[in-house]
């Protein structure tokens, strides 16, 4: 029994999208191997939980595990009603779980979330933590951040190793980030089969008015700015994809950075306007300027009572230059990171195809 929490999100779509097609591949190739029935081949599918609450929007898994093929959700597949932030509900269900992975998180740059990004993702960690260690989980994976190890300086590169330091850089999202990891620490010291992965800048196709998601709805509609900071980009395809090859060769107390690309916004918009047949970014935003637009947004979503599009940390975030280095799963798992250049096209072309 696997049990997965974020279902509804970016990487716990994919997660469970992956897991599902890697299990009928694996069953199908057992079937034809060994000549076994079709009931039997059913029977050796693991059971799937999704944690996520009552009334939620399953759009997005809809749409994902429609595109790994799947017209309806998979009859291996039960929904737990309830959230990370009620223990009980997770000490019932985790009574007869070998695996979980833990996906949901809170993401926001926005310092007025920062009540609900400790909670979820400080306290829910904690109650994971504490329900897979009660009910002998064999494997626990939680999706951290590369936010979570700290801002180096400009240049520095960061990596598994990489200390974390107080920083006036250090968003409100990253030192929740790093508490909650600091409870999956805790957790292994208590006996806890588990494995971190540090994600940079995930990209894929989800909700394009949220998360990095949005920025592909904002370069679809010819937007003008680009700034030269240099970042850290992985598919959240290789995010699932490292996640259970993790879990599947058992390693456990550490982490893994995962970072498929470092490249400029600049870059990367470009790819995007591309894709998109439209005019690439042509003014350049310097610090100075990137200083006034985080301030005209943040007036802009409080007249409009939304959340800014651009704040102060994304703002500074995109003028810097990040180096992060995922050279511990390339070399222990031989892992191969998707083209950068791949990954913006697929993405790109499922957004024109939802957006047409």
């Amino acid at each position: 029994m696997i049990f997965i929490t974020g279902c509804t999100g970016l990487v716990g779509s994919h997660l469970v999208a992956t897991l599902i097609c890697k299990q009928q591949l694996e069953s199908e190739s057992i079937s034809l191997s060994v000549n076994k029935s079709i009931s039997s081949e059913s029977e050796s599918i693991v059971r799937v939980k999704l944690l996520c609450r009552k009334n939620s929007d399953l759009s997005l898994l809809n749409d994902v595990l429609k595109r790994y093929g799947f017209n309806e959700i998979p009859s291996n597949i039960e929904f737990v009603y309830g959230d990370v932030l009620d223990y009980d509900i997770l000490e019932a269900e985790m009574k007869d779980v070998d695996e979980v992975y833990h996906c949901a998180a809170v993401v926001s740059f926005d310092p007025s979330d920062k009540g609900s990004l400790m909670r979820v993702n400080v306290e829910g960690t904690r109650n994971m933590v504490n329900a897979a260690l009660h009910c002998g989980v064999k494997k626990f994976c939680h999706v951290s951040s590369i936010a979570a190890l700290g801002r180096a300086l400009e240049g520095e590169p960061i990596d598994e190793n990489s200390p974390w330091s107080l920083s006036k850089n250090n968003s409100i999202y990253s030192i929740s980030k790093h508490e909650a990891e600091m409870e999956v620490w805790r957790g292994i010291a208590e006996g806890l089969n588990a494995t971190i992965v540090n994600p940079s800048l995930i990209l894929g196709a989800g909700r394009w008015n949220s998360s990095s998601c949005e920025l592909f709805n904002v370069i679809a509609k010819g937007f003008p700015f680009y700034t030269t900071g240099i970042n850290g980009f992985v598919d959240v395809k290789d995010v699932a994809r490292a996640m259970i090859m993790l879990m599947e060769n058992n390693k456990f107390g550490q982490r893994y950075c995962l970072n498929g690309a470092l490249i400029s916004y600049q870059y990367l918009f470009n790819l995007m306007a591309q894709n998109f047949n439209v005019k690439a970014p042509y003014i350049k935003v310097g610090k100075g300027l990137s200083e006034i637009a985080w301030r005209i947004f943040w007036l802009i979503g409080k007249i409009q009572g939304k959340k800014p599009l651009i704040t102060k940390e994304t703002a500074r975030t995109a003028t810097r230059k990040y180096s992060y280095s995922s050279e511990k799963i390339i070399r222990e798992l031989n892992f191969k990171f998707t083209p950068i250049e791949e990954s913006i096209k697929e993405i790109c072309c499922i957004y024109k195809t939802q957006n047409s």
